[in-house]
């Protein structure tokens, strides 16, 4: 898999920013430093999905350069959403989405979705119309309901609440390498 080629796949026992523990971490940097793979993720994803759109949007700091690569393959400009003041994303710093365009959405890994829903949030703010959802490692065990999305790879793990978790039961020291939501 070319996750694990890259080293993107990691074993131990991790604090993901959802507040979810895991014993695998996808640590998305390392799919996203070499452009050769972060466009073989991008091929895999662009046939599911189904434009048109007129921008792509992703959230800061990962997502942002998922989504200028997929605008960079499909010819279209690319936007990216921060977090604000009261933790909520806006798009900003001259980088626009207009009312009415169709903006495609897409991060590098999710587990739980917040990142997206807080990227749609942003674009809707704009005046956006969120067309499609994509994003390249999906690891939700459990699917976000609010919206549909598609990914160029699924990648299931177990997540587990802080209190449930087997690997805080066994006393292994828990890390935190980056962020995925």
């Amino acid at each position: 898999m070319l996750a694990k080629k890259c080293g993107a796949v990691k074993e131990g026992h991790f604090l993901l920013t959802s507040g979810l523990h895991s014993g695998v971490y996808v640590e998305k940097f390392h799919l996203l430093e070499y452009p050769e793979i972060l466009s073989e993720f991008v091929e895999a994803l662009l046939p599911k999905l189904e434009g048109p759109f007129d921008r792509v949007v992703g959230p800061a700091l990962g997502g942002m350069i998922v989504a200028y690569e997929v605008a960079s393959q499909l010819g279209i400009p690319a936007s990216y959403a921060e977090k604000g003041p009261d933790e909520e994303f806006v798009i900003r710093r001259g980088h626009g989405v207009s009312k009415g365009e169709r903006v495609l959405v897409v991060d590098d890994v999710m587990t739980t979705g917040g990142s997206v829903r807080k990227t749609i949030a942003a674009v809707r703010e704009r005046g956006g119309e969120i067309a499609r959802v994509g994003v390249l490692v999906d690891r939700a065990a459990d699917p976000p309901r609010d919206f549909s999305y598609v990914s160029a790879l699924r990648y299931i793990l177990p997540a587990y609440k802080p209190e449930e978790c087997p690997l805080c039961a066994k006393d292994l020291p828990l890390l935190r390498l980056g962020g995925s939501s």
